[in-house]
């Protein structure tokens, strides 16, 4: 095949699924060279579609109790059916029904990945180690500790791919800021940038934004108008938080901010109009955004869904309120497939219960998570299976072999 021309090459890469693709790297140099090259990205996003893989994270505390850390598996889906419904039948008619199934969610292997917190815990010190949000099937970590930021690392863990964020200037490394950040990519020029929002007295009062491949930080003049929160979703060549809740109160639900990652500008979009009444004062406060197979999906306390088109909120679905545990609020972590389908997390108090919702039919299928002994709280995080690269973007940047992806990660670290 190193005979044949480069544009066929490219043309027959571009139809491969991105794990076949992952794992013909090593094949030789010169299919690593063309699955890494540019053109192959840009090309091979817009032949091929495939299913998100869902990818099991959750926190693992060491049997002494001083190491924190962060683990990943990738799992496979698996269908059961459970029962039969069946419609009664009119004189002259056949009898017509509808199988259920239910889901199940199984780690393939160990942990490909755990973010390690190399510190041992203190007795006063919390530790929080979780998933920022995502670019391109980047994911953003971060570590924080007494709700300061000690840490940012993306990840790409189709390709064992990892990008070490520099340090904040030495002026924003305060207990005097909160701070809110985003993953974007800036089209114009192929670049991914790390935009982060300082809060300081409850208001904005800097944005950093860090462009990969350099080893610093820029400080930009656009701020906010109010507070944002929870993880940036990008979309449409934007970064899309939630204002805060104590800041914006409308009828209808919590303030949109977005930020231009090319032009590098803020602004706001109103909330979506409810399809249905409000009946309590805290009824925003469980809205959430959430992408929903490359766009910007919001989800009310209400049961409703919207996705974000052209700036204007166009109604999506709404759940039946009757089929989830009452007392308790709904997350939607993502589309389960490209058809739409969407996981969803009910959480109450006791546990968490997860299901798939069915665009079409409205039909929700119970889905059990296989997890290790010792975990309690897991969280699935749907990879959209993108092939872009952070290879060889700059010397923050390192392939990572699999035996020795732990210690690779683990490196990152050891500065902070």
């Amino acid at each position: 095949m190193e005979r044949l021309p480069s544009n066929i090459m490219l043309d027959i890469f571009s139809r491969v699924p991105v794990k076949c693709l992952a794992r013909s790297r090593c094949v030789s140099k010169e299919w690593c060279r063309y699955i890494d090259d540019r053109y192959l990205v840009i090309i091979h996003d817009d032949r091929v579609k495939e299913e998100p893989t869902p990818i099991l994270y959750h926190s693992h505390l060491s049997r002494n109790k001083r190491t924190h850390s962060l683990c990943f598996h990738v799992t496979e889906s698996k269908q059961k059916a459970t029962r039969r419904y069946y419609k009664k039948a009119r004189v002259g008619t056949k009898q017509t029904g509808s199988a259920d199934h239910t889901y199940v969610l199984e780690p393939k292997e160990d942990p490909f990945f755990k973010f390690l917190r190399k510190k041992p815990l203190t007795k006063s010190s919390i530790v929080k180690i979780e998933v920022l949000g995502s670019c391109n099937g980047m994911m953003c970590l971060v570590q924080d500790e007494d709700d300061e930021i000690t840490s940012l690392v993306v990840v790409h863990p189709l390709r064992k791919e990892c990008y070490e964020v520099p340090p904040f200037p030495l002026h924003f490394d305060s207990d005097d800021f909160e701070v809110t950040c985003g993953l974007g990519f800036d089209a114009s020029n192929n670049t991914l940038k790390m935009v982060c929002v300082f809060i300081k007295d409850f208001a904005p009062a800097s944005t950093l934004v860090h462009v990969f491949g350099t080893n610093s930080w820029r400080e930009i003049p656009q701020v906010p108008l109010y507070r944002i929160i929870e993880k940036g979703i990008f979309a449409n060549g934007c970064l899309h938080w939630l204002v805060s809740y104590l800041d914006i109160k409308t009828e209808c639900g919590r303030h949109v901010t977005w930020f231009d990652v090319e032009k590098e500008e803020f602004g706001l979009i109103d909330p979506p109009k409810r399809m249905c009444d409000i009946k309590t004062e805290d009824n925003c406060y469980y809205d959430h955004l959430v992408d929903l197979n490359g766009e910007v999906g919001y989800v009310s306390r209400t049961l409703e869904v919207w996705v974000l088109k052209k700036k204007e909120w166009v109604p999506h679905c709404r759940f039946d309120e009757k089929k989830f545990v009452p007392y308790g609020y709904i997350q939607v972590l993502g589309c389960w497939n490209i058809d739409g389908d969407m996981l969803i997390r009910n959480r109450y108090y006791g546990g968490d219960k997860f299901i798939v919702y069915n665009l079409k039919s409205g039909v929700l299928h119970k889905t059990n998570i296989v997890v290790p002994l010792d975990v309690s709280h897991p969280n699935i995080f749907m990879h959209p299976n993108k092939l872009f690269s952070i290879h060889g973007i700059g010397t923050n940047s390192f392939p990572m072999k699999k035996r020795a992806l732990k210690k690779s990660c683990q490196r990152l670290l050891y500065s902070y």
